[in-house]
């Protein structure tokens, strides 16, 4: 085998969002992360409530307390199954950190992408399909986004 790449895996990214299917795969990369001796950052992008629905409705007319409890309430929510996903990496000794960071109008899968890139991450592991029905209908919507415009490679867990 000729010109072999380099697989060493140092850094592995886990997108969350609180499904079963997410849940199971950050399982997947704790593994991996131990296997590996890799960091493990767990992420959780906050989606935009402007963009649409009851909420965004809302934000269009300008009730930004509304708006700003919603997006509060996300984020706690966030935290409290994201540090259940540490502490279990913790129990495992792996090294492991959340990061819930907002929309920033590129979507979710920019969020995702542009982080890999620049935190120079080798292993993005993320499950089939989001919690949203939309989402499942398009089966995995952002996850066949991300493995098209991911700097590395992509593992999905079903």
């Amino acid at each position: 085998m000729t010109g072999a790449a380099d697989v060493s895996v140092k850094k592995i990214l886990v997108p969350v969002d609180g499904s079963p299917v997410s849940s199971k795969a950050a399982q997947y990369a704790v593994h991996i992360a131990k296997v590996e001796g890799a960091k493990l950052v767990i992420m959780h992008v906050v989606e935009n409530v402007k963009q649409g629905g009851a909420i965004g409705l809302q934000a269009r007319y300008g009730n930004v307390r509304l708006v700003e409890g919603f997006r509060r309430a996300r984020i706690k929510s966030a935290e409290r199954w994201m540090s259940d996903i540490v502490d279990d990496a913790a129990k495992q000794n792996v090294s492991a950190k959340a990061e819930i960071l907002p929309d920033d109008g590129t979507h979710e899968v920019g969020v995702i992408t542009e982080y890999a890139k620049k935190n120079n991450v080798d292993l993005i592991v993320m499950g089939s399909r989001g919690q949203s029905t939309f989402k499942k209908l398009l089966v995995g919507s952002v996850t066949n986004a991300v493995i098209n415009h991911s700097p590395c490679p992509v593992l999905v867990v079903r």
